[in-house]
């Protein structure tokens, strides 16, 4: 009878243990920052592009599988879009460059994102120098992403952009 309880006290925790580790290991594997997509709204087509094989950094100093996710995207925009506006709240930041616009119009060449047009209105935009949507930009993007918290409430001057740029210690999305 003794003998009875062990054996099945061992096999549950066995049974309890190796489905542990399953849910922990399934788990992981959508927390990965490497560009995969963990739901499938950020699915892209990737059909004849190739993905970014020799490593090196993007134009944000970022080793990411291209083309961009739409969520990478839309972090970008998102995080370039701070240096312009006043927001309760920026969590991000990327300084707006030709070379980042140039990079993200490029991805919109090579891959087709559900907002597409969204994008490329605004890099477009911003490419030609115009910033007098950036308020807009700033929240339709905002929206995208499901943001509560930091909608941008006006335009920063020269000025006012200057001091934040300086203000800013490290780049991040």
């Amino acid at each position: 009878m003794l003998r009875k309880k062990t054996l099945s006290v061992i096999v549950g925790s066995v049974v309890l243990l190796t489905g542990l580790g399953v849910y922990i290991a399934v788990g992981s594997l959508g927390n990965s920052e490497t560009g995969n997509q963990s739901n499938q709204s950020d699915a892209v087509s990737t059909a004849g592009v190739e993905m970014n094989p020799s490593g090196e950094e993007n134009p944000f100093g970022e080793k990411v599988k291209t083309p961009l996710s739409e969520k990478l995207m839309r972090q970008y925009i998102h995080a370039m879009s701070h240096q312009k506006v006043r927001a309760k709240e920026k969590w991000s930041f990327f300084k707006i460059t030709d070379e980042r616009i140039d990079y993200l119009l490029n991805q919109l060449k090579i891959n087709k994102y559900e907002d597409e047009y969204v994008y490329e209105d605004i890099l477009t935009a911003w490419k030609e120098g115009d910033y007098s949507g950036v308020v807009g930009d700033h929240n339709t993007i905002w929206r995208l992403q499901d943001g509560n918290i930091g909608k941008a409430t006006s335009p920063l001057n020269a000025e006012q952009e200057k001091k934040y740029i300086e203000s800013q210690k490290r780049e991040k999305r």
